[in-house]
């Protein structure tokens, strides 16, 4: 049986600023939901780490995430899939992968762990309202926001 070593990068904005645990990835993942439907069922898929990312990196810095990337290599990634929390709100996403193939050609990006039932606009005007009130990313799970 072939295996799949998964690693995910969170926003980390989303995990310090909001507290998400990504509770609805983790869901996805265990029961190949949302983006974790690409890999076929004849596949073992395995959770190498989940890791923030490295921050707002400025636009001279992206390499700053290799950093975080190599730790989930060292472990075997053959797949990084970025949360919906980056898809959605992260202006450095695409300058992250360049450097990422870059530096592993071979490794498979992914956008997105889950499925949602909100647009992308929705979920940022969430996060946004969240951020401005105190709220968690828990509240935006269970729709308090």
């Amino acid at each position: 049986m072939a295996k799949e070593k998964i690693g995910i990068i969170t926003c980390s904005c989303a995990t310090q600023e909001l507290n998400c645990c990504s509770i609805v990835c983790l869901r996805d993942f265990n029961k190949r939901l949302g983006k974790f439907k690409i890999y076929p069922e004849t596949t073992t898929l395995q959770l190498v780490g989940i890791i923030n990312c490295a921050g707002c990196p400025t636009i001279a810095y992206p390499e700053k995430i290799l950093k975080k990337v190599d730790s989930l290599m060292y472990f075997g990634a053959t797949s990084i899939h970025f949360t919906y929390c980056m898809t959605a709100l992260c202006p450095f996403l695409k300058k992250y992968q360049r450097v990422i193939k870059k530096k592993y050609p071979d490794i498979q990006l992914i956008e997105g762990t889950h499925e949602t039932s909100i647009t992308e606009a929705e979920f940022r005007e969430k996060v946004n309202c969240a951020f401005k009130t105190g709220k968690q990313m828990a509240d935006i799970i269970v729709s308090k926001i």
